[in-house]
């Protein structure tokens, strides 16, 4: 009876030894957004505003030039250590996986309905032509 539970033990042992280690999950490399900003990367207080528009208004905004001519997405909005907001992070039409930072200074916002505007007077190649966000 002992050969047989040292034998059923070795067997486990080694199968256990044997075995590849647990797969962890896959994910996916994800794009820069506001969920992959580094922990140190201040968010914006809830209630903070800028042009009028909250935080979440504005990076549901779209960004456009004066004539309408579609700019990018707003990513997220850039915040300044006090939760102050002082920009907005964009992915121009066309850049891939690039962002651009955005000065509040000189943007506007028309408002149709419940959808916002951000227009920035630049054209899409200035846009993509500014130095790439880093947080």
């Amino acid at each position: 009876m002992m050969r047989s539970l040292l034998a059923a033990a070795s067997v486990t042992v080694l199968m256990a030894a044997c075995s590849p280690a647990p797969r962890q999950a896959e994910t996916p490399e994800a794009a820069p957004d506001a969920a992959s900003a580094p922990a140190d990367t201040p968010v914006a207080p809830t209630g903070a505003m800028a042009l009028g528009l909250t935080a979440t208004q504005l990076e549901n905004a779209a960004l456009a030039a004066p004539d309408g001519t579609g700019l990018g997405d707003i990513q997220r909005v850039d915040v300044n250590g006090a939760g102050q907001i002082t920009g907005l992070v964009v992915a121009p039409i066309g850049a891939g996986e690039r962002w651009v930072r955005l000065p509040l200074e000189g943007l506007t916002v028309k408002t149709i309905g419940q959808d916002h505007l951000v227009v920035a007077d630049l054209t899409l190649d200035q846009l993509k032509a500014m130095p790439a966000w880093a947080p």
